[in-house]
C-alpha cells in the first residue's frame, strides 16, 4: 500500500502550561501551587497560568492586575523567553525522532504526520505513549497528545487529552464526536462568528453542519461559510505543511502610562518603524504599504493604512508614512494612547527591474542596510536617523 493510500494519522502534541512547568523544573517549591507567568507591570498580561491558578479564574491573555485580584495568593513570575526557547528546541528535536514531518505552530505545540508508522511504533496510542515518555525523560515536562485523521480533529482531541493525557478520534467517529459540541469549540470560530451563528439559533456543530449553505454565507460570508461547514463534521483535507510567509511584519508597544503628547508618539513611531524595517530587510522582501495601530485609553483600537509610491524596504519610507497616518489620526481623535503599533503589508519578492518612470528607492534602502550593520555590531541604540 502506498503512502497516499494509507489512512492519515496526525498527532498534535501540546506541552501543558508550558512556561509554568519550565519554571517548576528549576524551582520545585512551585509544584502544586497557583503560578502565573507573564508581564509584571500595570499593563502586564498573563502568558500562562497553572491549572491550580485556573481554578481561580486566571487565564492566558488576561490582565495581570485582574489575575492578582482573582488569585492574590498566587506566585507571579516574569517570562524567561530565552529559557523557554531553549526547552522548545529540545521538545521539537524529540518529536523529529518519531516523524520526518513535524510542523511547529508555536513554542510549545506541533503536529506530527504519523501516517504509515504502525509497523515501526505500533498502534497510535502506543506510539503517543512512547512520545510522552521520551518528552518526560528528555525535558521533564507533561504533554497532551491528540490523535486524529487530520489536523483539525487532532487539535480538538488535544483539549480532551489535557492535562498530560492522550485522546484519539477516528474519521468514522468524527461527525458524532463533533456534533454536540458548542460552535466555539471549532478552531476558527471566534466571538463574532459565534454571535452571528447564535442569531441564527445555531449553537452546536451539528446544527452548523446541517444549516443551509445560503444562510451561512449571508451570516459569515461565502468563503468562510464554505470553509467552516465541512469542518463542523470533522472534515479537513488540508495537507500538513508549513504555513506560507507572513503577509505583514509588525512591531508595537504598550505604555505603562497612557501618553498624549504628539511629539512623544512620533518618537515611538520612529523607533517602531526602524524595528519593522530591519525585520523586513532580513526577510529579503519589499512592502507595498505601511499601517499604524492605535489603542486609546478606553481600549478602542483603530488602524490606518497607506500604500507606498513604490514597493520599499527603507526605514524612512516606513517612518514618513506611519508618521503621516499618526498625525491624521490624532486630528480625528485627540485622546491619550495606551498602545502604538507599526506594520508593513503587501509583502513580496524584490523585483528584478523597475520601470524607468519609477523613483528607485535605493538610497533609503542602502542607508537602512548600513544602519542595520552598525546596530548588529554595537546594539540597537547605537545609531538612529535624525528627524526634521
Amino acid at each position: 500500500m502506498t503512502q497516499s493510500n494509507l489512512e492519515r494519522l496526525i498527532f498534535h502534541a501540546d506541552l501543558d502550561a508550558f512556561y509554568v512547568e519550565v519554571e517548576r523544573q528549576y524551582d520545585h517549591s512551585l509544584r502544586g501551587k497557583p503560578v502565573i507567568v507573564g508581564g509584571m507591570g500595570p499593563r502586564g498580561v498573563v502568558s500562562t497560568a497553572s491549572y491550580e491558578a485556573r481554578e481561580f479564574g486566571v487565564h492566558s491573555a488576561q490582565s495581570t492586575v485582574v489575575a492578582r485580584k482573582l488569585c492574590p495568593e498566587g506566585t507571579f513570575l516574569p517570562s524567561n523567553h530565552a529559557l523557554y526557547s531553549e526547552i522548545s528546541k529540545k521538545f521539537m528535536a524529540i518529536l523529529r525522532e518519531f516523524s520526518p514531518i513535524v510542523i511547529s505552530v508555536s513554542i510549545d505545540e506541533a503536529y506530527l504526520d504519523m501516517t504509515g508508522t504502525k509497523d515501526i511504533y505500533g498502534p497510535p496510542q502506543k506510539a503517543a505513549e512512547e512520545i510522552r515518555k521520551n518528552i518526560q525523560n528528555g525535558i521533564g515536562l507533561p504533554v497532551s497528545i491528540g490523535i486524529g485523521p487530520n489536523r483539525l480533529v487532532a487539535k480538538v482531541c488535544t483539549e480532551y487529552a489535557k492535562p498530560d493525557g492522550i485522546f484519539q478520534i477516528q474519521q468514522v467517529e468524527a461527525e458524532n464526536f463533533f456534533g454536540p459540541q458548542p460552535v466555539r469549540n471549532l478552531p476558527g470560530i471566534g466571538p463574532k462568528a459565534e454571535e452571528a451563528l447564535g442569531n441564527l439559533n445555531i449553537f452546536t456543530l451539528k446544527q452548523l453542519a446541517n444549516a443551509p449553505v445560503g444562510l451561512l454565507r449571508r451570516a459569515l460570508g461565502p468563503n468562510r461559510a464554505d470553509y467552516i461547514r465541512p469542518r463542523a463534521r470533522g472534515i479537513d483535507n488540508e495537507p500538513l505543511q508549513e504555513r506560507g510567509k507572513a503577509k505583514s511584519i509588525s512591531a508595537e508597544t504598550t505604555f505603562e502610562t497612557d501618553i498624549s503628547g504628539q511629539s512623544e508618539m512620533i518618537k515611538i513611531v520612529k523607533q517602531l518603524s526602524e524595528r519593522v524595517g530591519a525585520r523586513l530587510r532580513k526577510s529579503g522582501q519589499l512592502a507595498r504599504g505601511a499601517t499604524i495601530k492605535l489603542r486609546y485609553r478606553d481600549f478602542t483600537t483603530i488602524t490606518r493604512q497607506r500604500t507606498f509610491p513604490n514597493p520599499n524596504d527603507g526605514d524612512q519610507a516606513i517612518y514618513e508614512t506611519a508618521q503621516a497616518l499618526l498625525v491624521k489620526a490624532m486630528k480625528e481623535r485627540r485622546e491619550s494612547i495606551r498602545l502604538i503599533g507599526v506594520s508593513v503589508t503587501g509583502l513580496g519578492p524584490k523585483a528584478t527591474q523597475l520601470s524607468l518612470l519609477d523613483t528607485h528607492p535605493t538610497a533609503d534602502s542602502d542607508t537602512s542596510f548600513a544602519l542595520d550593520r552598525i546596530r548588529d555590531r554595537f546594539g540597537n541604540e547605537a545609531i538612529s536617523r535624525g528627524t526634521q
